[in-house]
């Protein structure tokens, strides 16, 4: 078990709690500081295996506990959903200061944090992410966030949680396609930040996940509270190096809905990325190899083949990383250290693109 600090300086400082029990987190909220009301935020699926054992456990705590319980996936990512919570949140007389927990993975942990941003402008929340991508990344940091028909978390706010529960034996539950979508931004860290991650994961194997995920959940963290605690809300550009296989991959994703996850996506994203940084100057071919065959051991998809390159690009248009009407990417320079806020014109990534799915093919 191990506690990581969050020190932003403020009120939003708050801890990460790594290899907690599910079962011992009332022990802790009895002396956390809220009001007389617990809400559990979580999907069906999520809940149907934690939810009621979690509500037995909370209610030591004192408090009301209510539930409520979404559809999942990220189709839920929308203002319907946002108002439907909200309404229950007035159902139920929630106050200022009451806490809304969210019980789930990063879906959950988006829409929650949102929705406790802006119900009576603002009130306290918690997460308690249960899926691999969540631990490592959508529930750190405090963004949050809603999908649009033409992007994904168009519509959102930073804003933090007063603390992070992570269960590791969440992830014994989920099947290897939840697994692969924190893999993904694990591979990410290593790229960007740490080539021990990304060397260790060249090293093991499927079967051997299990065993090392306290050591890939754990440095992932570290790295992304680091980066966070310099630059919260993206004021400064440090932040903007989290954003790496992002750009191509929320345009693959939200373009692609029924056929890739979030994970797959990103990993596409970081193939395409890495392959445009090598046509930049910016790295050597052997950065894209390493990622390619690193995503071929784990089961990605690695190839652009079922991907079309304008319908991907015109999704771009609407990318939050746009500034002054150009496309920002994060570029690798080798394993472990990125150049961030290289600006491309939209033809030239059409060109590239276009260039690596013809290579794909020889």
């Amino acid at each position: 078990m191990e506690k990581i600090r969050v020190n932003l300086g403020d009120e939003n400082s708050h801890n990460i709690y790594i290899g907690y029990p599910l079962e011992k987190i009332a022990e802790n909220l009895k002396f956390e500081i809220f009001g007389n009301k617990i809400i559990i935020l979580s999907d069906k699926n999520v809940f149907s295996l934690y939810g009621e054992n979690l509500k037995k456990n909370l209610k030591n705590t004192g408090k009301k506990i209510k539930e409520i319980v979404i559809q999942p996936g990220e189709k839920q990512k929308n203002l319907k959903t946002v108002l439907n919570i909200i309404e229950k949140l007035l159902e139920f007389q929630v106050n200022r200061d009451d806490l809304i927990l969210n019980l789930g993975g990063g879906v959950i942990s988006d829409i929650g944090g949102f929705v406790a941003s802006i119900y009576m402008r603002g009130i306290k929340y918690g997460n308690i992410p249960t899926t691999l991508l969540s631990q490592v990344d959508a529930s750190i940091g405090g963004k949050t966030g809603i999908n649009m028909e033409k992007g994904k978390n168009l519509i959102g706010s930073f804003y933090q949680p007063v603390f992070i529960y992570i269960d590791l034996k969440t992830l014994s539950t989920l099947p290897y396609r939840e697994i692969k979508q924190g893999l993904s931004e694990i591979v990410k860290y290593g790229v960007i930040k740490n080539k021990d991650i990304f060397e260790k994961l060249e090293k093991i194997q499927i079967e051997e996940l299990e065993e090392n995920f306290e050591y890939l959940v754990k440095e992932s963290i570290k790295i992304k509270v680091n980066i966070v605690e310099k630059d919260e809300k993206e004021k400064k550009g440090l932040r903007e190096i989290l954003n790496f296989g992002h750009t191509l991959g929320h345009g693959i994703e939200i373009s692609n809905l029924k056929r890739f996850s979030h994970g797959e996506a990103v990993y596409l994203g970081m193939l395409g990325e890495s392959f445009i940084s090598y046509k930049k100057g910016i790295c050597d071919i052997d950065i894209y190899k390493r990622i390619k065959e690193l995503g071929e051991k784990f089961n990605f998809l690695t190839t652009y083949e079922k991907i079309n390159i304008e319908i991907l690009v015109n999704f771009l248009k609407y990318d939050k990383k746009i500034k002054k009407e150009k496309l920002r990417f994060v570029l690798p320079e080798k394993i472990g250290k990125c150049k961030i806020g290289v600006e491309i014109e939209e033809q030239e990534i059409i060109r590239i693109l276009k260039e690596l799915k013809n290579a794909e093919k020889n």
